[in-house]
């Protein structure tokens, strides 16, 4: 999810980034499926107040516009969907669902299980489901060890997963929305450690993508070996945003590609967010896989513009997908 901050470190916006060059004579990579949208808000109040009309704590309020607009997306050529888990301790908001108890209430889990259902109706191919803890229960700024909230954020996956698994969907689950560490983070990396052991001994590595990651991708990499050991995902997601800081798409993809093989990290990526319908991040994107040879499966745009009219998203809902569906996505 895009923010205002990367949960970064001041010292490092500051860091003078060496721009690696591709490897000579790459293989090619493999053939892209066509892909799709960060689907979470249905409607924007005023423009940019998203928070009444999430997709899933809201869908009984909106289930006839959700249900048009998903036939919309798919009708523009949109085939796979990012869905997010937003909760916290707390009440509902509209779109963030209250998880106090370690599981969502009766009528949000039925919401969760009517918006799969939707989606398989209007034809989609795979859906990325992806958890989003805010508040208390969200690691990302955690000092140290919050028992409580990671019992909490556990219960959540861990009851969760067998409505997701049963909505007959091919899926991928997402264990922390950008939630792998950077080397200054020890919490997080103690919080993604643990998850990652609880999460594939009840579940396996099969069905994850493990924790998606966010600039600075090359920074994070090097966590990688700590928090999954010898049992890594079979597919990674990144999130590319171009920037001022930590250059563009183009420069990111290559940065990470670079530091994931000389760490011998060769699985193929999900480009799980970047900017909305972008003919800019398309082509960075799409010149970064011509010239590293590394496979990404399919790419889903985050629902914000380059412009960012709004601080986090300012579309919905998130129908066109030419420039991407134009450079091969």
């Amino acid at each position: 999810m895009r923010r205002k901050h990367k949960w970064l470190p001041l010292a490092a916006a500051a860091l003078l980034l060496t721009v690696l060059t591709p490897t000579a004579g790459a293989a090619p990579a493999g053939p892209l499926e066509a892909g799709g949208s960060n689907y979470d808000f249905y409607n924007l109040s005023g423009g940019c107040d998203r928070e009444p009309y999430g997709v899933i704590d809201s869908f009984n309020d909106g289930r006839d516009t959700i249900t048009a607009q998903l036939h919309q997306m798919y009708d523009a050529g949109q085939r796979r969907l990012r869905i997010g888990i937003f909760h916290q301790h707390g009440p509902d908001s509209g779109t963030v669902m209250d998880s106090s108890s370690g599981d969502l209430s009766p009528v949000d889990r039925q919401q969760l299980v009517d918006l799969l259902a939707a989606v398989k109706a209007a034809g989609f191919e795979e859906i990325d489901v992806v958890f989003m803890p805010l508040g208390a229960d969200d690691p990302h700024s955690w000092s140290s060890m919050n028992e409580s909230a990671y019992q909490e954020d556990w219960g959540v996956i861990s009851r969760l997963h067998p409505l997701i698994a049963a909505a007959g969907i091919p899926y991928r689950i997402d264990l922390l929305n950008e939630g792998m560490p950077m080397s200054n983070q020890p919490a997080l990396r103690a919080y993604t450690q643990r998850l990652w052991a609880d999460y594939t001994a009840a579940f396996g590595s099969a069905d994850t993508v493990g924790f998606s990651m966010t600039v600075w991708i090359a920074d994070r990499v090097t966590q990688m070996s700590a928090v999954y050991g010898s049992n890594p995902p079979s597919v990674f997601e990144l999130h590319l945003y171009g920037d001022d800081w930590n250059g563009d798409e183009y420069q990111q993809f290559v940065d990470a590609d670079q530091k994931m093989t000389s760490l011998g990290y060769h699985q193929p990526w999900i480009i799980g967010e970047t900017y909305f319908d972008d003919g800019t991040a398309a082509d960075n994107i799409h010149r970064a896989i011509a010239d590293t040879g590394r496979t990404v499966q399919y790419l889903t745009q985050w629902p914000l513009t380059r412009a960012q009219k709004c601080a986090d998203v300012d579309q919905a809902p998130p129908v066109p997908f030419d420039a991407y569906r134009s450079a091969g996505f």
